[in-house]
């Protein structure tokens, strides 16, 4: 009889605890972030699925993808980015222009802020290894199709010239798509003078 005491006991206080891990789990869920919930918020969002949304409820959804996409660590975002970059495309090319501002605004202005502080402490040899870096990814991803014509070669020499000169302020006056393209560089950026400072 003892025996079969303990063990209801043990059972009746291992359901208590695991009741209240449920009730905090499901309390928290807002607050907690993995690649597959910005995922899934994103190719569930309801204008995206024929709902139509005032503009007050997709400002809403929009501050709840952004708010879980911020959450993540930079592993995590890369995982998202390698994953889901179709659902993030299209999810980003249903937003109005003003959204697409409200998410660059809020997931990469901080980036650059980070990085430009972390430039500033950073000894001169580092920083010019990390920008010089910097330069040769951005340079790559423009591309060096000379058989574009004469006025893409411009534009591709201006830009050039625009990253030697300043890389940090050429981002922050790129088009919002310049920008989102140069996210998993800005990230990389990132993770690389954060781990410097350390």
């Amino acid at each position: 009889m003892p025996r079969q005491r303990i063990w209801l006991t043990a059972a009746v206080l291992l359901a208590v605890v695991w009741s209240i891990v449920a009730v905090i789990m499901h309390e928290t869920d807002h607050l907690v972030s993995w690649p597959g919930k910005v995922s899934e918020l994103m190719e569930e969002a309801p204008w995206l699925n024929g709902q139509t949304l005032s503009g007050e409820k997709r400002r809403q959804y929009l501050a709840q993808v952004i708010a879980s996409y911020l959450r993540l660590d930079a592993s995590q975002r890369r995982s998202l980015r390698e994953d889901s970059q179709s659902e993030l495309d299209r999810f980003f090319a249903s937003l109005s222009d003003e959204e697409k501002k409200e998410y660059v605004d809020r997931t990469i202005e901080p980036l650059f802020e980070v990085i430009e502080k972390a430039l500033k402490v950073m000894p001169e040899d580092e920083r010019k290894r990390i920008v010089g870096r910097f330069r040769g990814d951005m340079k790559g991803m423009g591309g060096s199709n000379k058989e574009a014509g004469p006025t893409a070669e411009k534009d591709r020499e201006f830009m050039e010239s625009m990253i030697a000169d300043d890389p940090m302020l050429f981002l922050r006056q790129a088009p919002l798509k310049t920008k989102m393209d140069m996210l998993p560089f800005l990230e990389d950026m990132q993770s690389r003078v954060q781990g410097m400072k350390r």
